[in-house]
């Protein structure tokens, strides 16, 4: 069973959030999810923030966003953040049976393959930050389904 990010954006108008409609970060990537939550983190990638569950002045449904590990982050924090800093990447496959492999083995301490965040998240990944600071969105928040 896999594990899907659910994702609103915001941005305060009137001294109120509002939803922004665009659709970002929708893709089932446990790098990302290690990355922006510590959620699935199989490469033992250092997160941009601890879990911070919902924002107190969070208007939308919990029941929109998944089911645990609520959380989220400013545009700003994600746009800021050096995603040219290096981090030792730990996740490696074993075969478990004939033509499948399991992704959430650990190579251990030293064992891994140092790269850059930015190597790491991947291409879409900017794509995606770049759509949201054009959106004129100041926060995203989120939940994972199982």
């Amino acid at each position: 069973m896999g594990c899907d990010i659910h994702l609103k954006a915001e941005r305060r108008m009137l001294g109120v959030w509002t939803e922004v409609a665009i659709t970002v970060f929708d893709w089932r990537s446990y790098g990302m999810f290690g990355f922006l939550a510590d959620v699935r983190n199989y490469s033992f990638v250092p997160p941009i923030s601890e879990q911070r569950g919902l924002p107190e002045d969070y208007v939308g449904e919990q029941d929109d966003l998944g089911d645990h590990s609520y959380s989220w982050l400013t545009v700003e924090e994600l746009a800021n953040f050096d995603y040219d800093k290096e981090f030792e990447d730990r996740r490696t496959f074993e075969q478990i049976a004939p033509n499948i492999l399991a992704g959430n083995a650990d190579t251990g301490p030293g064992n891994g393959v140092v790269k850059t965040f930015r190597a790491f998240l991947g291409e879409e990944f900017f794509q995606d930050l770049e759509a949201l600071k054009c959106s004129g969105a100041e926060r995203i928040v989120f939940g994972f389904d199982s």
